[in-house]
């Protein structure tokens, strides 16, 4: 029997990486009662603003990112696993920022690396437009890894709406799919829950959703309301738009137990 508990991180994150290094590790030790596997975080863990100059000027590359340094250092420490949900980074020798999903194993390494896929370029309304493809490089691997015999897939925010991506994980072997998001508020209230449980109907799998909220740097706002979602599509926890831990226990047969009620993952 495949169990496996997650904490859920949803927060309002600070201007700078350093405060929200200090701020998560706040968040981190608040889950040790519950003792989980895997932490996860939202998309745009150490930065998130409208200002283009202030997030360059900001944000690290990888070596330098002090959320980075203090996961390592924390899964090491209290044995667990660590998904920073997506850091905004910078590559060297490169004008564009990277959107990275960051695995650290209980023994602090990164073990894994996704690179957002979609790029959010969008018109929410008149006074909200994101180009997200200006400033960011985006990947081109579908990425997945074995995490003690259960398969997890990689996706970040925008690429919720690409069921093609979630089916590749899928068909991958993927028994659950990551999805930290740093979803706009108008976007979030019309879509964001029937997206997620769509995913995890149409592939009979988890999907982990793990939202920032609050409002942040240059006025830029996030909807929340992290869900985790079981293969039969049934939200098992839920946040509001306010900062909270979601602690979740959940039972990998049910990926099979789904699967074997109405195969269609099999199937296309």
């Amino acid at each position: 029997m495949k169990k496996l508990k997650i904490s859920q991180i949803q927060f309002e994150a600070k201007a700078t990486p350093f405060q929200n290094a200090i701020l998560l590790e706040e968040y981190f030790e608040k889950t040790k009662k519950f003792k989980p596997n895997l932490i996860c975080t939202p998309e745009c863990s150490n930065i998130i603003t409208n200002d283009k100059s202030y997030l360059l000027e900001n944000t690290t590359d990888e070596i330098n990112c002090p959320i980075i340094k203090m996961a390592k250092s924390y899964a090491k420490e209290n044995n667990l696993n660590i998904n920073i949900g997506s850091l905004l980074l910078k590559k060297k020798n490169k004008k564009k920022l990277v959107n990275r999903s960051i695995f650290i194993n209980s023994k602090g390494s990164i073990i894994k690396r996704y690179d957002k896929i979609h790029m959010f370029d969008v018109n929410i309304s008149k006074k909200e437009t994101h180009r997200e493809s200006k400033t960011f490089q985006a990947g081109k691997s579908v990425v997945s890894i074995n995490l003690n015999n259960i398969k997890i897939g990689f996706t970040i925010c925008y690429d919720l709406r690409f069921p093609h991506l979630f089916r590749k994980l899928a068909k991958k072997g993927s028994e659950i799919i990551l999805l930290p998001a740093a979803f706009t508020v108008p976007s979030g209230k019309a879509h964001w829950e029937i997206m997620v449980r769509s995913r995890a109907i149409e592939n009979s799998l988890f999907v982990i959703a793990t939202n920032m909220c609050g409002t942040h740097h240059s006025n830029r706002k996030t909807y929340g309301h992290s869900l985790l979602v079981n293969p039969w599509g049934e939200i098992v926890t839920r946040a509001k738009s306010k900062p909270a831990i979601l602690n979740t226990e959940i039972n990998l047969k049910e990926v099979g137990e789904a699967r074997s009620k109405i195969p269609s993952i099999f199937h296309a």
